[in-house]
């Protein structure tokens, strides 16, 4: 079922039902409205005279607009190509450019985009055009459903999705409309979601969350639209809309944690699920995300290369502390449309690159078919993560393939040093890293956050180290900064910690 499709088909079964409230705007959509203020944007668009494949980029933030205008691109036979508002117009136009895009869509404060667009012969082509919130109202004064303005096609290009980082060459993952219904599907019968429940929505619609909004409204549920995610704000909009799921960052729920009162937390009685994704979770924050809500934390795992392939439910943290606590080391149990395998073999003891299979898993990165070739290979997409699958199934994160450090000749993974460094008392956070070494290869490095108000004697963090630790694993150059790099996902971007480190050698090297 495409795109287009599925939306005619949700209209179909709640039409009446409220789909969208945008809490900025105030605007409030039906489901009928909803499919028809789609449609009818995608119609618009076709008008334009763009053809069945052409790529609309979309730049804005997550209102209604933005939303309809997303599922209308596909709806018409046209291909997304969403862009992180946080980039830099350089980068954003080279990721333009890339995708060569027809027309982009933007808000009007991202006008010096457009500007430079037209200055580079590559791009000066680029048609720009702000959202259209007027069709949102026209589609609500339609006296019937509209169709489809095409037939989208289940295997047809559905979505251009940029990923890799904001430097170096682009890298867009290819999404059918197949592969896009089949991560709904999975969505929706991972999650537990259905008809009437309310999802609040902090997040920004660029990345994958524009297909959770959808599987949610797939299921027949409300999506309130809270706009940027700020602590108070998102606690009380939870408890105005009565809201059974959200889904936060880490460090949304970090900040969550830390700026608002307990009493205010656990007056959230309709909550049942707080979806966490995008990166592990400190197991310090786990416990007390786990403390203040109860058992209402659910873990999910994938990339953008495949979305929610494994999901730990909340239920799975309704247990004995013992167990409770081994299940916040792992991402769950591989979603319904998913396999997952460890090219190592698997063995509890040994951990390999995660393979994974499915309907959801991407056709291959746009116009780079020797990096696709790399990591698409007999049906099966090599994540570049480390993991162990125990005897029941469940997946445990370890590292990255590439992260993993080489000291000596022996290997080093850097979650094992983070862990022991953030069980010293006063250590917040820490990101370990390899520096070049002519001796050893790589050194092991480490970035470490103290914990705020808090200062620590470096020679007992030392001595702390030689006590759990081997010595080729013991961080032998250590940095106190104030925070670590991190992507919108809450993700640390080792590779700005690792030219930290290696500027803060030098500098302590020729002050030495």
């Amino acid at each position: 079922m495409p795109i287009g499709r599925l939306l005619i088909r949700s209209a179909q079964l709640w039409g009446e039902r409220p789909a969208l409230i945008d809490t900025a705007s105030g605007r409030s959509l039906t489901f009928r409205d909803l499919a028809n203020a789609a449609m009818l944007i995608g119609r618009k668009l076709r008008d334009r005279g763009l053809s069945r494949g052409d790529r609309v980029a979309l730049l804005g933030d997550a209102t209604a607009e933005y939303l309809c205008t997303d599922y209308g691109i596909m709806a018409a036979g046209l291909v997304r190509v969403p862009l992180d508002p946080s980039l830099t117009d350089a980068e954003l136009a080279n990721q333009i450019e890339d995708s060569g895009a027809r027309l982009l869509l933007l808000q009007a404060e991202r006008a010096s985009l457009a500007s430079l667009l037209a200055t580079k012969p590559a791009t000066a082509g680029v048609m720009c055009a702000s959202f259209d919130a007027d069709a949102l109202e026209q589609a609500k004064a339609l006296p019937h459903p509209l169709g489809p303005s095409l037939d989208e096609g289940r295997e047809r290009l559905a979505s251009l999705n940029y990923t890799g980082g904001t430097s170096g060459e682009p890298k867009a993952v290819m999404l059918t409309h197949a592969n896009l219904r089949a991560a709904v599907q999975n969505i929706v019968m991972a999650r537990g979601m259905g008809r009437g429940d309310v999802m609040l929505n902090v997040r920004p619609l660029w990345p994958i969350a524009a297909i959770i909004v959808l599987a949610h409204l797939a299921a027949g549920g409300t999506v309130v639209l809270g706009g940027r995610f700020e602590p108070q704000r998102t606690v009380s909009l939870l408890r105005e809309f009565k809201a059974a799921a959200t889904s936060f960052i880490p460090t949304h729920l970090v900040r969550l944690l830390r700026d608002c009162r307990a009493d205010d937390l656990r007056s959230l009685t309709a909550l049942r699920s707080i979806d966490i994704g995008g990166a592990a979770v400190p197991l310090e924050t786990f416990e007390q995300a786990l403390d203040a809500f109860g058992p209402k934390i659910g873990v999910l795992y994938g990339l953008t290369e495949a979305s929610w392939s494994c999901y730990q439910p909340p239920s799975a943290f309704d247990a004995p502390p013992e167990i409770r606590r081994a299940r916040m080391k792992s991402v769950g149990r591989p979603v319904f449309g998913c396999d997952i395998m460890i090219a190592s073999g698997g063995d509890a003891d040994e951990p390999g690159e995660v393979l994974i299979r499915g309907a959801h898993v991407m056709q291959g990165y746009w116009q780079r078919p020797e990096l696709t070739a790399a990591v698409l290979k007999d049906g099966w997409f090599g994540t570049g993560d480390l993991g162990l699958v125990d005897g029941e199934g469940v997946l445990s994160i370890v590292g990255r393939l590439k992260e993993v450090i080489r000291s000596g000749g022996k290997s080093v993974q850097p979650g094992e040093v983070e862990e022991v460094l953030c069980r010293f008392p006063g250590v917040a956070e820490a990101s370990v890293v390899g520096l070049p070494d002519k001796e050893w290869g790589e050194l092991v490095a480490a970035a470490v956050v103290a914990a705020p108000g808090v200062t620590f004697d470096e020679t007992l963090l030392k001595r702390h180290c030689e006590a759990a630790l081997s010595a080729h694993k013991r961080p032998k150059i250590v940095q106190v900064v104030g925070e670590l790099p991190k992507s919108h996902y809450g993700k640390v971007q080792r590779g700005k910690v690792k030219a930290g480190l290696i500027e803060y050698r030098r500098v302590s090297t020729s002050d030495g």
